[in-house]
């Protein structure tokens, strides 16, 4: 009987705490649902809404799931009053950061984005914000610094904080969100070292002068105003400065006071010796430590020309904006494929890319988007500004995260060096009157970049690499990831950083393809196989050297003009060389004399070519 009472006093204990466990389930239920509503009207209430975009924020409604229709809610279910996300971007709502939001315990979305808040974001965010997926807080007026709670957001994927007037550092801890996608912070007033992210993080930092580190200038030389770097160089500078007067000086007193004693000495020879061999002493002394002070100075100044030039293109490099998507150029190149793998090069791998419209395109993907930073800036800003036949034409670039894309309009046959060093299993050869057509293309584009183009570029990498080949075997130059200009435009500093003085480096390697056209062997080839000397001197006395495929075909005449003009291309002291105009005229005649009539229209001017693409277009201001 005892055992029956007992069994019976579990089975109603059970049923008791099943009953208060549902209710009290129900009860918390409809307390989050309350909590949503509380949330929704402490945001209503704390904001001004000069528009009335929250008129529709009627809390008369008893209905279930009736904030569900309120403008900028999105709700987990249209039956339940559980905010899922928060829109409320481009209304100018007024005011500080809602805390109030904390009692929406269920919201993985808030966007906040393009109104006129103020204020701080509350240190505690991720106290009021523990499941947030994502946080659009840009195009505000938030000041002050980034709190470092939000690396307690475990969930966020993407957090926007752009176009405020944040300060301080970007919290390092921001590194450690394994979820995170995207982080835009541009447009502020940051400071200090940039955090470290994974590769798959697209981070935008853009705008912010005091930031360092990463790929922006390094944080031990920019740590004041105007930056330790500068104090030290201009310290370094000063003592350097200081220590080569005082060793002049001691210098020249230590002279007029030798020919004092030389004149004393006069009558006693050993010691006359004695104080020879000790001023000669001290001399090399001096001048030894003389030539160490100016080595030091030198070296302070390369320093600093190197950080000025690393400074000014991290500055240019955060204006360009990309012109093709990352996702157009993987279906492209079918996720960047081996099997569309076209090339490889100092700075990246070529990939041939096919686009839904059917057309060709060459794709160059960086190796390393810190490393050749230089070569991206300088291939995007010339090949997008100018145009002509023997350029090859740039048709846009990407920039995301850390990749770095170029495209191309395809060339189907390739690089020149290809024809000029077949494989053995290929039988290709280029014909006499298609090498005086590529080395005239060639010209006429150095010509056009030396003469006619506003900013007067010198390639300083021309060899038959970078010279590519249309279906009509005309000349398309490449590669102007080294190049320098003549006339360097001052106002966005880009020629200042890169200027030459002349383009004979450019004539010296034209020369050297010519060279390669002839013989199929560069100039400094042959000069490790010939007396290049007598080359230069004689030109016809080497003519064996040249190509075997053009002998025999009553061209000799044309072929050891050629062979002159690379002559006169690879002299040694710039002044001798001539310019590439001059170079051009000279093939052009040797081209009129084999047709036999004046009337070649191939005239530089005629071949200008205008941008179609302008800086404006490509930069942001």
């Amino acid at each position: 009987m005892y055992l029956h009472r007992m069994a019976f006093q579990i089975k109603m204990d059970i049923l008791l705490q099943t009953f208060l466990g549902a209710l009290f389930s129900i009860l918390m239920t409809s307390q989050s649902f309350d909590n949503d509503i509380l949330c929704l009207m402490s945001i209503k209430n704390s904001l001004e809404d000069p528009n009335n975009y929250l008129q529709s924020w009627d809390f008369s409604n008893t209905t279930e799931g009736f904030i569900c229709d309120f403008v900028g809610v999105a709700c987990w279910h249209f039956e339940e009053n559980r905010v899922l996300n928060l829109e409320l971007s481009n209304m100018e709502l007024k005011g500080h950061f809602p805390r109030g939001i904390v009692n929406c315990s269920s919201l993985t979305g808030l966007d906040l984005s393009n109104n006129e808040l103020s204020g701080t974001i509350p240190s505690d965010i991720s106290n009021i914000l523990p499941y947030v997926t994502t946080i659009d807080l840009s195009y505000n007026k938030f000041t002050d610094a980034i709190p470092t709670s939000l690396a307690n957001c475990i969930y966020l994927n993407i957090l926007k904080l752009d176009h405020n007037l944040l300060s301080g550092e970007i919290p390092k801890q921001l590194g450690q969100l394994s979820r995170l996608k995207e982080i835009s912070v541009s447009n502020n007033q940051l400071s200090e070292s940039l955090p470290v992210f994974s590769e798959k993080v697209n981070f935008n930092y853009a705008n912010n002068s005091r930031l360092c580190g990463g790929s922006l200038r390094h944080c031990s030389l920019t740590r004041d105003k105007h930056g330790d770097f500068y104090h030290s160089f201009k310290d370094g500078l000063i003592v350097g400065y200081v220590s080569l007067f005082f060793f002049v000086m001691v210098t020249c007193m230590f002279y007029s006071k030798f020919a004092h004693w030389v004149h004393k000495l006069k009558t006693k020879n050993n010691d006359l010796n004695k104080a020879i061999e000790l001023g000669q002493y001290i001399c090399s002394i001096i001048s030894i430590r003389k030539q160490m002070v100016v080595n030091q100075i030198h070296e302070l100044l390369y320093m600093w020309l190197a950080f000025k030039e690393r400074k000014e293109i991290s500055v240019l490099c955060e204006r360009l904006t990309s012109t093709i998507w990352l996702e157009e150029l993987r279906d492209a190149t079918n996720c960047f494929s081996i099997d569309n793998a076209i090339g490889v090069g100092k700075m990246g791998m070529m990939y041939e890319g096919f686009m839904p419209n059917g057309k060709l395109l060459a794709v160059k993907r960086l190796f390393d988007s810190r490393k050749f930073k230089r070569q991206f800036l300088l291939e995007t800003t010339i090949l997008c500004k100018y145009r002509h036949q023997n350029i090859i034409p740039l048709l846009g670039f990407c920039i995301e995260g850390k990749e770095r894309l170029l495209t191309y309009a395809y060339m189907p046959n390739g690089r020149l060096s290809k024809w000029l060093y077949p494989l053995e299993s290929e039988v290709i050869r280029l014909k006499w009157q298609e090498r005086v057509n590529i080395a005239l293309g060639i010209a006429r584009g150095l010509s056009w970049l030396h003469h006619t183009c506003e900013l007067c570029i010198v390639h300083f990498n021309i060899c038959s690499e970078c010279i590519l080949l249309d279906e009509n075997f005309e000349p398309k130059i490449s590669n102007f990831g080294e190049a320098k200009f003549m006339n360097p435009d001052t106002e966005d500093h880009l020629g200042v950083i890169f200027k030459a003085n002349d383009g004979k480096k450019d004539v010296y390697d034209f020369g050297s393809v010519l060279f390669e056209l002839i013989t199929g062997k560069t100039y400094d080839e042959l000069s490790h196989s010939y007396d290049t000397t007598n080359i230069r001197g004689n030109p016809l006395s080497f003519y064996n050297i040249i190509d075997k495929s053009l002998t025999s075909q009553g061209l000799d005449n044309e072929v050891c003009t050629l062979l002159k003009i690379a002559c006169e291309c690879v002299k040694s002291l710039p002044d001798q060389r001539p310019t590439m105009l001059e170079i051009y005229n000279s093939i052009s005649n040797v081209r009129k004399g084999r047709n036999g009539n004046g009337d070649d229209n191939d005239t530089l001017k005629e071949l200008e070519g205008t941008s179609s693409i302008t800086m404006d277009e490509i930069i942001e201001v």
